[in-house]
């Protein structure tokens, strides 16, 4: 106890004009806080029992505040550099709490259980940041159990909002680089849900929403402003998107259950759209060159559609209405233009335009039709 109250003097005497604040209430509670540098503040507020924090501060102007209610919560602070500011408020009983910050003016606020008099447990968030000025918002509250967070963000003006509510729902988040912006909702009563979330590189934007039961979203985007929207409503709805290039722009919505759907972009300006309505369809695009254009929409049971995309200018129009169609589209080459509308049960359309400027429209109505369209510049041997 004197050795470490003699550690403690010489780390005060070391610091200048660093404020911290402790209050605990109820039993077995322990804070320990380190502030090295100036101008420092550290509060701590325990009330409860068995609650545990913990503070390091190294620079200038560091700002951490720990508000823990109810029992067996635990925070964990550490910032190095100057004005970065953090809050972490928890209540209910095992939660778990890390923040990191390295560099200047970052911001780190972490809700756990702990929002409009609800109580959470056994939640766990974990936050790192390392630049200048990037921005992490976690809210697992509602009375939400067993929700993890994970947030990391390198580079500078990142920023971050995580919203779970519901139980034993999991979500990542990687930005490295500069303006990043990624919101995340998993919410309502139930859970199960999982959203992971990369950007590599400046000004990539991702949405992503899903409500209901074991729904999975998937959204990787590397370059410059791409821009991705995910939502699902539903149950075991599953959404794969990936973007490598510049300007890429990406929606995906799915209501009901067990539909997927599958997005990949590389390249630059690249569009695509899929809504689909109803269980088990299924959706993949892929776009590899520029200013590539798809769109498609499925309402039913067990639809299916393919759309591949290699070149530039190529437009893609699918819309399937009903129980077990089938369509695939592709596009090699520029300036291809190819529509398919399907309406009924168990039709089938296939498209391959191969060349320059072709021109194709699919039109069926009904049950068990099929379709098969070449289109090729080529000349006939």
């Amino acid at each position: 106890m004197l050795s470490a109250a003699a550690l403690m003097c010489g780390a005060v005497m070391i610091a200048q004009f660093n404020t911290s604040d402790v209050d605990q209430q109820g039993n077995g509670n322990g804070s320990f806080v380190s502030q090295v540098g100036n101008h420092n503040d550290s509060d701590v507020d325990q009330l409860g029992d068995l609650n545990g924090s913990i503070v390091n501060q190294h620079g200038t102007t560091n700002g951490s505040i720990v508000d823990q209610i109810g029992d067996e919560n635990m925070s964990d602070v550490d910032q190095h550099g100057n004005t970065n500011a953090s809050f972490t408020g928890q209540k209910g009983e095992g939660n778990d709490s890390n923040i990191e910050q390295h560099g200047k003016t970052n911001d780190a606020d972490t809700y756990q259980g702990y929002y409009e008099g609800d109580i959470g447990n056994d939640n766990f968030s974990d936050v790192y940041q390392q630049g200048n000025s990037n921005t992490s918002l976690v809210y697992q509250v509602y009375a939400s159990d067993r929700n993890d967070s994970y947030v990391y963000q390198k580079g500078h003006a990142n920023y971050s909002i995580m919203q779970q509510h519901g139980d034993d729902n999991y979500s990542t988040v990687d930005q490295d680089g500069h303006s990043n912006y990624s919101n995340v909702h998993q919410v309502w009563d139930v859970g199960f849900n999982n959203s992971s979330v990369k950007q590599l590189g400046d000004f990539n934007d991702s949405w992503v929403w899903q409500e209901g039961t074991s729904n999975t979203s998937m959204v990787d985007q590397e370059g410059e402003s791409n821009y991705s929207i995910v939502r699902q409503y539903g149950n075991y709805n599953g959404s794969v998107v990936t973007q490598f290039g510049f300007e890429n722009d990406s929606y995906v919505e799915q209501n009901g259950n067990g539909n997927g759907s599958l997005v990949t972009q590389n390249g630059n300006n690249n569009d695509s759209d899929v809504l689909q309505n109803g269980n088990l369809n299924g959706s993949a695009v892929t776009q590899m060159g520029e200013s590539n254009i798809s769109d498609v929409y499925q309402s039913g049971t067990l639809n299916g559609s393919a759309v591949t995309q290699t070149g530039n200018n190529n437009t893609s129009d699918v819309d399937q209405n009903g129980f077990a169609n089938l369509s695939c589209v592709d596009q090699d080459g520029f300036l291809h233009m190819s529509t398919v509308n399907q309406v009924g049960n168990f039709n089938f359309s296939c498209v391959d335009q191969n060349g320059n400027n072709h021109t194709s429209m699919v039109n069926q109505l009904g049950n068990s039709n099929s379709s098969f369209v070449t289109q090729n510049n080529g000349n006939p041997e």
